[in-house]
């Protein structure tokens, strides 16, 4: 539905969007609406939780800004559309969706309600919960609020940051001096407050890393770039290492003048301690895989290492070549490159049609092993006779293939020479 607001509207209410009682050229007053845990800064438009800025249009800031100073009282529709969209013409259901993120950027209230009640046909309001006991109202002229809610937000701070027990939390002076201390610093290190404030930071560094003026180029890295971050071995009170990770950063006066540092050290030995048995693990296995191809590189044997290739009801249906020594180019015309691309049954139908695809499989299912001795008469195949082995490797089989030609040639020729010696004994 399309709405349209003229100059001549008959709506009379407050211009929500100016300040009342505020007369021109007067010094800027710092307006802040609280409802339920929000504070909406009227200049500039801006919706805070706590300390955290909520991300919103100006639509939608405006929006809200008319609903808040309302107080309670409900604002037409045709408000929105002449204080926000300027009496252009706009769809009804611009509104509609606005008030809808709104409602969804808000959240509940304490009662589960809307923070934003829609009135028939009139238009919306801030909810009675939002405007009774949560509610309140606050005008600052530019001066810093009373020292008494300062000290009451330092003191939540620090609280709050002597709760989290994971990570040492403190401050150093532009020196590098400690100046606080947190429970999990102390739960880190086992140094009690009152035994490292006023001490350099450098107290908590393995003696190499002060010897190589480690701590001196973290605050000098810190102050230069804004923050640094980095691991290292870090020292307890009872001389223990540990492997730390940090981030250093640097604060300054809104004038940029440095006056100190904030640091957060988390200990990540145990992730350390398995980082590096993995990677000795690793290295053990790279080393026999290594030593392992050396074997199979140097044997007089080709060597195929084949993995199970499964249908959809995990029946075996063929073998993908996975490993391929230098020797299987000697026995097979097809190129060692071209075999690690395939599938054994569709480049050698030889393993089919002789019934070796089924012995193999019935290696992978019982896990006996399969041995044979064959001539072989297939035109990939470079070798006339082939002596098999197969054992099964995890989900397949691993063959190995020795070229017996030579030797059944001589068995053949002594066998003749055998044939011969017994016919003339007989003439």
């Amino acid at each position: 539905m399309l709405c349209a607001l003229s100059k001549s509207s008959t709506w009379h209410e407050i211009d929500l969007l100016k300040r009342p009682g505020r007369k021109e050229g007067s010094n800027p007053v710092k307006q802040i609406e609280v409802f339920g845990q929000y504070a909406l800064h009227l200049q500039p438009l801006k919706l805070m939780e706590g300390r955290r800025t909520l991300n919103l249009s100006q639509k939608k800031l405006e929006v809200l800004a008319l609903i808040v100073k309302a107080r309670g009282k409900t604002v037409p529709k045709e408000a929105f559309l002449e204080k926000v969209w300027q009496e252009s013409f706009v769809e009804e259901g611009n509104l509609t969706q606005t008030i809808f993120m709104l409602r969804k950027t808000l959240g509940k209230l304490p009662d589960g309600g809307e923070f934003i009640e829609t009135i028939p046909r009139k238009g919306y309001r801030l909810a009675a919960h939002a405007v009774g006991k949560h509610f309140k109202r606050s005008e600052i002229t530019g001066e810093r609020r009373s020292a008494s809610t300062q000290m009451s937000e330092e003191e939540q701070f620090r609280l709050l940051v002597d709760s989290i027990a994971d990570y040492a939390i403190y401050m150093l002076d532009y020196a590098g001096r400690v100046a606080t201390w947190n429970a999990g610093a102390e739960n880190n290190t086992g140094f009690l407050r009152e035994e490292v404030v006023g001490q350099h930071f450098s107290m908590f560094f393995v003696p190499e890393d002060i010897e190589s003026r480690v701590p001196d180029r973290e605050i000098s890295i810190a102050a230069r770039r804004g923050r640094c971050v980095g691991e290292g071995w870090r020292i307890r009170k009872n001389g223990e290492r540990f492997w730390a990770s940090y981030v250093m950063t640097a604060m300054r006066t809104p004038e940029g003048k440095l006056i100190g540092f904030a640091k957060v050290v988390r200990d990540l030995t145990e992730p350390k301690r398995q980082a590096d048995a993995l990677l000795r693990m690793e290295a053990v296995l790279r080393r026999e895989r290594d030593r392992l191809h050396a074997a199979a590189e140097s044997s007089l044997d080709a060597l195929y290492i084949c993995e199970a290739v499964r249908d959809e009801n995990g029946e075996i249906e063929d073998f993908a070549y996975t490993y391929l020594n230098s020797n299987v180019e000697k026995m097979v015309s097809i190129p060692r490159e071209i075999l690690l691309r395939g599938k054994m049954c569709e480049l050698l139908p030889v393993n089919r049609t002789q019934g070796f695809f089924d012995a193999y499989k019935k290696v992978v299912e019982t896990g006996e092993p399969f041995t044979r001795e064959f001539p072989v008469h297939a035109r990939d195949v470079t070798s006339e006779w082939l002596h098999v082995r197969a054992v099964r490797f995890e989900d397949g089989i691993a063959i190995t293939a020795s070229d017996i030609t030579e030797r059944k040639r001589a068995e053949q020729r002594a066998a003749e020479l055998t044939d011969r010696a017994h016919q003339e004994s007989f003439r």
